[in-house]
């Protein structure tokens, strides 16, 4: 019993330390970036791997063995320690309340969604966009309408990510239109703009075919990564001819904006690129926008929100997580940057050791930090 209470210990202190690595050391592939997720919101479980190892090797009466095995545990202790103390920290800063009980027992955000209602918003060249809408709780006039934008680097997913927080939205008043946009045939810089602006055109103007009264004046846009930069997009260059609706949209301005995580200078991103085992920058973005830099320059400068700030921008809430290593965080601060310089209200939340897509891990604690942040953005006055 003894030599199998080692043999635990060994395994279990080994996966907890490497597990705690991924913490403090950028994830060298996507696979272990995605497992990053997952472990900076859930460091309390390598904190009791390590303790019930050092349980084991106690066990297991090797003296030697408890020297090391206690050494190494409180380095997993105080390494793990380290990403909920700064989120902490960061929410007495930001007087956000935090939940204990749905911290530790937060799911995945990576069900399937149960929308009220879904419906084609939109017929494109033969293809049909559809929206799953979730009706606001409790249901009243002029309701403000949150439409929700996907990830996938403009070449993968769809609608119906994180329903969660779309339910949790609907929730909190917000009628919420999670929508398609066509991911290819690539390059589709042009389609994939038009149809975000033609849902938005379609919101203000059919909501009501979904049995929601929705006030135009009070339309937000929230995407993630690559809907993050889209939305941004939208929000900055509603009437840029360059960059039309997909269909007969009318007017696709909106109230404000929320990106979570999601790219704004699309040159500086080309020029920076993230670790390409973990997000290939040149190749989505080459696909995407159909060429390079040096051969379209002039598309990559229009497809920059950065670009198009102006005084007349609306009010822009950048959600980002501090380790993200897909979207690094300076495209949330050089953003941020240019909306100070031209007086556009914004607020920006940078979660400390977070991941890219650290808010499906649903009541973790960057996405209770985000939640709160969204609402104080939404409501009326809100965003500062």
């Amino acid at each position: 019993m003894r030599a199998l209470a080692r043999s635990v210990s060994i395994l279990l202190t080994t996966a907890a330390a490497l597990a705690a690595a991924l913490v403090v050391v950028p994830p060298p592939t996507k696979q272990l970036a995605f497992l990053a997720i997952f472990v900076d919101e859930k460091t309390f479980l390598l904190i009791g791997a390590a303790l019930v190892a050092a349980a084991l090797a106690r066990a297991g009466g090797s003296r030697r063995w408890m020297g090391a095995q206690a050494a190494l545990a409180l380095a997993i202790v105080a390494v793990s320690l380290v990403p909920p103390a700064q989120g902490l920290a960061l929410a007495l800063k930001r007087h956000a309340a935090i939940d204990p009980g749905r911290y530790l027992t937060a799911p995945v955000d990576d069900g399937a969604a149960h929308p009220s209602q879904t419906l084609v918003y939109a017929n494109v060249d033969g293809q049909a966009l559809s929206l799953d809408v979730y009706r606001p709780a409790p249901a009243g006039p002029r309701a403000p309408a949150v439409i929700v934008v996907h990830g996938g680097g403009w070449s993968a997913d769809d609608k119906g990510a994180a329903p969660l927080t779309s339910a949790w939205l609907a929730a909190h008043g917000y009628a919420v239109f999670d929508i398609q946009y066509r991911i290819a045939p690539q390059p589709n810089w042009r389609t994939a703009i038009g149809d975000v602006k033609c849902a938005i055109g379609w919101v203000k103007r059919h909501a009501r075919e979904a049995g929601v009264d929705v006030d135009p004046a009070r339309v937000s846009l929230l995407g993630r990564s690559a809907g993050g930069h889209l939305v941004l997009l939208a929000a900055y260059d509603a009437d840029d001819p360059a960059l039309p609706p997909s269909c007969d949209a009318g007017d696709t301005h909106v109230a404000s904006v929320i990106s979570y995580y999601g790219p704004t200078d699309l040159v500086w991103g080309w020029e920076h690129p993230t670790n390409p085992r973990v997000f290939d920058v040149a190749t989505r973005l080459g696909n995407y926008v159909g060429g390079t830099p040096a051969t379209e320059g002039a598309r990559f400068r229009l497809l920059s929100p950065i670009n198009h700030v102006t005084a007349a921008s609306p009010p822009t809430l950048l959600i980002q997580g501090g380790s993200d290593a897909f979207v690094s965080p300076p495209h949330a601060q050089r953003l941020a940057e240019r909306l100070v310089a031209a007086g556009v209200r914004h607020d920006v939340l940078v979660v400390p050791y977070a991941q890219h897509g650290f808010d499906f891990i649903s009541g973790g604690l960057g996405e209770q930090l985000a939640e709160q942040a969204v609402l104080r953005f939404l409501a009326p006055n809100g965003a500062r």
